[in-house]
């Protein structure tokens, strides 16, 4: 048993903790560095780069529940580009911040309805479209409360390679939360 992870040398070993989690992957320095496997405890599983002992870089966090997270990560959180597909069966494809969906991004429901547009710590905030089947409303919300919406119109339909490149042009900086027929939805973080 290796009482201290100082006695690791640069390269690839795996190790067990005190707690029951285990990483299996590259080391530097006695840290986890590089390329690497981390299973929680708790059932969780990182499968991706790390930085300094931190999850940092391209990586994929399953989650006990199912759910799971595939992007970007800095400093050990959610941020960049990255999806994240609830067990459920909705998911949201976008930018994150600390954490928080965060930017531009674009939130499937279960119910087949799809939300476009600017999100705000977790929360729809400026323009977006929300899609029902071939129907689509242009929304602007404020702080997850719908300020105002365009009357439903038949939807174009969306161009295959980059269903976000539309609104990245269309939309200047805003944000959005998740609300679904008038009542705010919560989401996990």
């Amino acid at each position: 048993r290796i009482t201290s992870l100082a006695m690791f040398q640069d390269g690839y070993h795996a190790h067990t903790y005190a707690s029951g989690s285990r990483y299996e992957g590259n080391w530097k320095d006695g840290k986890k560095h590089g390329k690497g496997t981390y299973v929680y405890v708790g059932g969780g599983r990182y499968i991706g780069e790390f930085a300094l002992d931190k999850r940092h870089g391209r990586g994929r966090y399953i989650y006990p529940d199912g759910d799971i997270y595939e992007g970007d990560f800095a400093s050990g959180r959610r941020e960049g580009k990255g999806k994240y597909t609830y067990a459920k069966g909705e998911e949201y494809d976008g930018d994150w911040l600390a954490d928080r969906m965060h930017g531009l991004g674009k939130y499937k429901y279960v119910t087949g309805k799809t939300y476009t547009g600017t999100w705000h710590e977790d929360t729809p905030h400026g323009k977006g479209q929300l899609r029902d089947g071939d129907m689509v409303f242009d929304i602007v919300y404020d702080k997850g409360v719908v300020v105002s919406q365009t009357p439903a119109r038949k939807a174009a339909a969306e161009g295959p390679s980059d269903p976000l490149g539309w609104l990245a042009t269309t939309f200047a900086c805003g944000s959005i939360s998740n609300v679904c027929n008038g009542e705010r939805q919560t989401m996990r973080k």
